[in-house]
């Protein structure tokens, strides 16, 4: 059998090893190309974080409009998500029959929305007049499978009188669709439910 020249076979195999290198699979996992300054940030940060970078600024902005009790809205207030944004509820404090709420959006880069909740409510005259709010009071639910905000405030703790409003949460602020007001009476009859209440707005 014919020979090979050893300093051949070395350099052959030297450049074979080259090759291999080159053509190997990237291993699975291997960083990313480090991101570029005109990068945006594909998802915003876990519901945690979104949680505790708002309750930071409840104080400072006033957020719950001084109705604030830090345990209560420490262990209490939720995030929503929809699409790339977060609703914020922030459990201001509870009261004697219902709670105090306020509302924060968070957009996509990441800055934070204060919210305001409209309403309906009668003057001295009974006609009603329409308001904004930074903090409700009552009791609120949101459904994130159709983003509805719905919040049933009781004028009394028999819950027998008040309004029950609901909102849609779209493009980043929270619009009234429906306003139900029920007024209270000096001798309270038969329980109304609040979807019954009559109809204020639209």
């Amino acid at each position: 059998m014919k020979q090979l020249n050893p300093g051949w076979s070395a350099t052959a195999a030297l450049l074979l090893v080259a090759i291999a290198g080159c053509n190997a699979p990237a291993p699975s996992g291997s960083a990313s190309p480090p991101a570029t300054a005109d990068s945006t940030p594909s998802a915003l940060p876990a519901d945690e974080v979104l949680l505790q970078t708002v309750l930071e600024q409840v104080e400072e902005q006033d957020l719950c409009d001084g109705f604030y009790q830090p345990e209560v809205a420490e262990a209490e207030s939720q995030v929503y998500r929809a699409g790339d944004r977060a609703l914020v509820e922030i459990h201001c404090a509870r009261a004697a029959y219902q709670s105090v709420y306020a509302f924060v959006g968070v957009n996509p880069d990441g800055t934070l929305q204060p919210l305001t909740l409209d309403g309906f409510y009668p003057d001295e005259t009974g006609a009603f007049e329409r308001s904004s709010e930074a903090t409700v009071g009552g009791l609120a639910s949101f459904d994130p499978d159709t983003s509805l905000l719905t919040v049933f405030s009781k004028a009394r703790g028999l819950g027998d009188c008040g309004s029950l409003a609901e909102y849609r949460w779209a493009e980043g602020d929270l619009e009234l669709t429906t306003f139900r007001y029920q007024a209270c009476s000096d001798s309270p009859g038969e329980f109304v439910n609040p979807d019954d209440y009559p109809q204020i707005y639209p």
